[in-house]
C-alpha cells in the first residue's frame, strides 16, 4: 500500500509538470494558428517536430541509459559517475543538434536560424535534465522546473502581445529559447548539486562501453522517428506548410493525451528497470500493459469529446483559419493515430529499457515501409488529409509487432547490475 501511495504521488507530481508545460505548449500553438498565416504557422509546426525529433535522441543516447543505470546505484559513488557522463553526453548532443538546425535554417530558411537552433538545443538539454530528475527520484525539482519554464514563456508571450499585437514567428522562437533556459537553471538551483561536465578517460570510456548497446539504440529511435514522423514531414515536403498546417494544429488537440501519456511512463520506466532487474520479467510486463490499457481508456474517452466539439473548435479556437480543409477527416485520422501511438508507447519503453533495440529497429524498418508507400500513394490519389491514413497503417504495424514480441511464453535473460564498463559491456550487450 505504501508503495501504491508513493507511485501515486509521484505520477500527481511529475503530471503537474507536464501539464504546466504542455498547457503552455498548447497556447502558444493556438494563439499562433490564429494569428500566422497558414503558411507561417506551418513552417513553426514543422521546426516544432524537428525539435520534438531531437529530444527522440537526447532520450535515447542519454535519457534512457541514466534512468537505467542510475537507479541501480542509489546511494552509491558509481551512481555520480554516470550522472556526470550522460549529463556531459546530453550537453554535447544538444549542442551538436542546435548547430546542425542553425546550419540548416540558414541554408534553407528565413526563419532566424539564431533563434530556431537556441530554441530546439535548450529544449532538448531541459529533457534530458527533466529525465536524470526522474532517475533520481526528485520529480518535484522537475515538476517546479517544468512551472518555471511554462510561467515565463506565458508572462513573455503576453507581454508582446499587450505591447506589439501578435507574436512573430521568430519572437516566439527566442522566448520559447528563453523559457527552457530559465527551466534548466530553476531546475539546476532547487538541486542544489555541483554541476560537474567532463569529457575525460573515465567518462569516455565509461560511455564507450555502453557503444555496442547504443547503435543498436541509435538505429532503433532513428527508425522510430522516421516510422513515427517521418511520413508527416513527407506530407509537409509535398503538400507544402500551408496544407500541412490544419493537421499539426489538429494534432495540437490531442497534446493532452501525450502529456499524461509522457508522465506516466515517466513515473513506470524506473519501477520497470527495478523489476527487469532483479528477473521480474512478468511484473515490468504487467506495468507496461496496465499502462498501454489505461492510456487507450483514455484516448478513447478524450476523442469522443473533441469530435463531438469540434465545429465549435475549427470556429473559435481556431478562428476559421482552415475552413477550406475537411477537418472531421483529420480529427479522425489524428484521434485514431494518438490513440493507437500511445497503447503501444508503454511497450516499446519496456522493450528499450530490455535493451531490445534490434528487434525495435527491425520493427520500425518494416512499419516505415509500410506507412511510406500507403503515404506516397494517397498522396498522388487523394487530398493530403487522406494520407493521414498511411501514418496510421504505419502505427498498427508496430502495436502489432509489440504484441507479438512481448507474448507471454517470450523467454527473458535479467539485466546483470552495471558497476564498471567491464560490466557495462558484459551484462547491457546482445
Amino acid at each position: 500500500m505504501n508503495g501504491l501511495s508513493r507511485l501515486a504521488r509521484r505520477f500527481v507530481l511529475m503530471l503537474g509538470g507536464e501539464i504546466t508545460q504542455s498547457a503552455f505548449h498548447f497556447g502558444i500553438n493556438i494563439v499562433l494558428a490564429r494569428s500566422l498565416s497558414p503558411h507561417d504557422y506551418g513552417r513553426f509546426a514543422i521546426l516544432f517536430l524537428v525539435g520534438g525529433l531531437a529530444l527522440t535522441y537526447i532520450r535515447s543516447l542519454a535519457g534512457v541509459p541514466a534512468t537505467i543505470t542510475i537507479p541501480a546505484h542509489a546511494g552509491r559513488r558509481a551512481a555520480r559517475g554516470f550522472d556526470v557522463t550522460f549529463g556531459s553526453v546530453a550537453v554535447v548532443l544538444s549542442a551538436a543538434i542546435a548547430a546542425g538546425v542553425c546550419g540548416t535554417l540558414m541554408a534553407t530558411s528565413d526563419i532566424n536560424a539564431v533563434a530556431g537552433s537556441l530554441f530546439v538545443g535548450l529544449w532538448s538539454l531541459r529533457s534530458y535534465l527533466r529525465l536524470a530528475l526522474f532517475a533520481k527520484h526528485r520529480p518535484a525539482i522537475s515538476g517546479l522546473g517544468d512551472i518555471v519554464f511554462a510561467l515565463s514563456g506565458t508572462a513573455l508571450t503576453l507581454g508582446m502581445i499587450h505591447f506589439q499585437g501578435a507574436p512573430s514567428l521568430d519572437e516566439t522562437l527566442f522566448c520559447l529559447a528563453f523559457a527552457n533556459g530559465l527551466g534548466i537553471v530553476a531546475s539546476l538551483a532547487l538541486l542544489r548539486e555541483p554541476v560537474r561536465l567532463s569529457l575525460g578517460r573515465s567518462v569516455r570510456r565509461r560511455y564507450g562501453a555502453l557503444i555496442p548497446t547504443l547503435s543498436w539504440s541509435l538505429i532503433n529511435v532513428t527508425t522510430a522517428n522516421v516510422q513515427g514522423q517521418g511520413q508527416s514531414l513527407l506530407v509537409a515536403a509535398i503538400a507544402g506548410p500551408a496544407a500541412y498546417a490544419p493537421m499539426a494544429a489538429t494534432f495540437v488537440l490531442f497534446s493532452p493525451l501525450r502529456l499524461s501519456a509522457s508522465a506516466l511512463i515517466n513515473m513506470v520506466q524506473p519501477e520497470v528497470a527495478g523489476h527487469l532487474a532483479r528477473g521480474n520479467f512478468r511484473l515490468a510486463r504487467r506495468f507496461a500493459l496496465i499502462c498501454s490499457g489505461l492510456l487507450g481508456l483514455g484516448c478513447i474517452a478524450y476523442g469522443a469529446i473533441i469530435l463531438s466539439t469540434l465545429e465549435l473548435i475549427e470556429h473559435r479556437l481556431f478562428a476559421g483559419q482552415f475552413v477550406g480543409a475537411p477537418m472531421m477527416l483529420i480529427a479522425v485520422a489524428a484521434w485514431a493515430i494518438v490513440t493507437v501511438s500511445l497503447i503501444h508507447a508503454p511497450m516499446r519503453v519496456l522493450m528499450e529499457t530490455m535493451q531490445e533495440f534490434r528487434p525495435l529497429a527491425i520493427l520500425a524498418g518494416v512499419s516505415v515501409g509500410v506507412g511510406a508507400v500507403t503515404v506516397v500513394g494517397l498522396l498522388l490519389i487523394a487530398q493530403p488529409a487522406w494520407s493521414l491514413f498511411g501514418v496510421l497503417i504505419s502505427e498498427v504495424v508496430v502495436l502489432v509487432g509489440c504484441l507479438w514480441m512481448l507474448k507471454p511464453w517470450r523467454s527473458f535473460r535479467p539485466l546483470m547490475p552495471i558497476d564498471h564498463p567491464r560490466d557495462v559491456e558484459v551484462g547491457m550487450s546482445r
